[in-house]
């Protein structure tokens, strides 16, 4: 009776091992497939209705954007050009009304005021041309952004009428995407193909 209850309790034991090398086994086993699946999603994307824009290389790229860029710096060289012939009228004047009260040329003293207002009033009218210019420039540079940013999103609603992303957002306001989601190049290329330089408003 003794060495039966001997060999139950050596099997017990045995069987006691056995099911710890199973489980601790089992445990590992699931482990490394919970790894391989963590890295097999980390590659792969369960849901790819999302995508991005780099805006800044779609608009180093975009036939539009150059176009209605060298459109506006035109204008700012007109500008610049306007004004810059108007400031060389007024030095000239301001230099010569310096060599006549140096050379005490003025009838009288009345005329030479006279003449030191009418060029302090050419000057503040340059100031409120230089400043007129820049605003003009700076109205006309958000006219274009819209033209520009209006294309583009008519665009991406036409691109994406079969509603393949519930998102296409800018890269500029988040920190990082995946690469499989950069659709800059697909859409730059697109918008380019549809491009006419005739349709940029005047």
């Amino acid at each position: 009776m003794k060495n039966l209850s001997l060999i139950l309790n050596a099997i017990l034991f045995i069987a006691v091992i056995v099911l710890f090398v199973l489980h601790f086994s089992s445990k590992s086993s699931t482990s490394d497939d919970t790894k391989k699946t963590i890295n097999k999603t980390d590659s792969i994307p369960a849901n790819n209705d999302i995508a991005y824009i780099s805006v800044d290389s779609l608009l180093k790229k975009y036939n539009l954007y150059e176009e209605l860029e060298n459109k506006l710096m035109e204008k700012q060289k007109g500008m610049e050009s306007d004004l810059n012939r108007k400031s060389a009228s007024f030095e000239k004047e301001a230099a010569e009304f310096q060599k006549k009260v140096q050379n005490n040329s003025f009838l009288s003293q009345e005329s030479a005021q006279r003449q030191e207002q009418e060029l302090m009033e050419k000057q503040q009218n340059l100031y409120k041309l230089r400043e007129d210019l820049s605003n003009e420039l700076m109205l006309e540079g958000q006219n274009l952004e819209k033209q520009l940013l209006d294309t583009v999103t008519n665009f991406l609603k036409e691109f994406n009428k079969d509603g393949k992303y519930r998102y296409i957002l800018n890269s500029a306001s988040f920190l990082y995407g995946n690469s499989y989601l950069n659709i800059t190049d697909t859409v730059t290329s697109l918008l380019n193909s549809r491009y006419q330089p005739a349709a940029i408003k005047e």
